[in-house]
């Protein structure tokens, strides 16, 4: 039973040193340093965060995501006929994301998080490295879209787009994608459109988590369950779900990322708690077919918590599988 995270790690940490990028960041604004400079504080934050998933002793990471705005601003900013708009509540959360703005053809050209993989790649000394996206109903749903003459046009244009992207992280050495997509669990009524859409993205040719958070996926498990994806990522720490009951609707080829861990929330979880939800969900999921993560973002924490909360689950997870702590 492997351990993960998902989506952004907290850029800023708990002690002055561990501040430096928002201080970089204010200095680059007031152009008292170079782009240069910047890229170095992102590089040494970047580090710092991959060290500390590392230590926690998690088993896959991303790279952090620590060069992230939010989560659809890579690629507003490189796909071509994309804008970034206004500052946009992201969903039911107290942060913010700039509005893609589509005013043509979607291009990409799958570089856009080549040169971050290859960085972490070389960054991490133990885990496993994998991949991440938007996913392509959040990116489409929450665009102003001036282009495309129905919401079925533009969500399989994004999911071309972001095939591309997976692509290019596939020949960057990726085995592993997170698409992250919550649009599927917040619109459950646009399931089978994302279906459609994620056809063209199993085409890229590397394995798939298809990652949800923020709501239930109650309404739309069963049909999450027949998506051309290797494994599926579940909330089921932050909301009431009945889907810690119902993994068995899987196929046997799935793999469960369990949202073990609240990452809205500082209240921090026990091991003890940590490994009861992982033994409910064996009852239904073989361990080689489990993995625990946070429910989302851990950057929706202070950095403590967030490591406290990393080292919870990696307790839990080891007290579930029955190894020594």
């Amino acid at each position: 039973m492997k351990t993960t995270v998902i989506g952004a790690y907290p850029k800023v940490g708990d002690d002055a040193a561990a501040q430096e990028l928002r201080r970089a960041l204010h200095r680059h604004d007031r152009g008292e340093i170079a782009d240069g400079d910047l890229d170095a504080a992102y590089d040494a934050t970047t580090r710092a965060a991959l060290k500390e998933i590392e230590d926690a002793g998690v088993d896959v990471t991303n790279d952090g995501q620590i060069r992230w705005d939010d989560p659809l601003a890579p690629f507003a900013r490189a796909w071509g006929g994309v804008s970034r708009g206004p500052l946009e509540r992201f969903y039911d959360n107290n942060t913010y994301f700039r509005q893609p703005v589509i005013k043509g053809p979607i291009r990409a050209d799958g570089l856009t998080l080549v040169k971050d993989f290859a960085f972490a790649r070389a960054a991490v000394t133990r885990a496993e490295l994998k991949g991440a996206v938007c996913g392509p109903l959040t990116f489409a749903t929450l665009a102003e879209d001036r282009h495309f003459p129905s919401l079925e046009k533009r969500v399989l244009a994004v999911a071309d787009a972001v095939a591309a992207e997976i692509r290019g992280l596939k020949d960057a050495g990726a085995t592993l994608v997170d698409v992250e997509d919550p649009a599927l669990v917040a619109l459950p009524a646009h399931i089978e459109l994302a279906r459609e859409a994620y056809g063209r993205i199993a085409g890229a040719g590397v394995a798939i988590c298809l990652v949800t958070y923020f709501f239930p996926p109650d309404r739309i498990l069963e049909s999450l369950a027949s998506f051309r994806v290797a494994q599926i990522a579940l909330d089921v720490r932050s909301r009431e779900t009945t889907a810690l009951g119902r993994l068995d609707a899987f196929p046997k080829t799935t793999t469960i990322v369990l949202g073990a861990v609240d990452a809205r929330n500082t209240r921090l979880e026990t091991p003890d708690e940590v490994a009861r939800l992982a033994e409910g969900a064996l009852r239904l999921v073989s361990p080689d077919r489990l993995w625990l993560a946070p429910t989302t973002s851990l950057e929706y924490l202070p950095r403590d918590v967030a490591r406290a909360k990393l080292a919870a689950l990696v307790a839990g997870a080891k007290s579930a599988g029955g190894v020594e702590a």
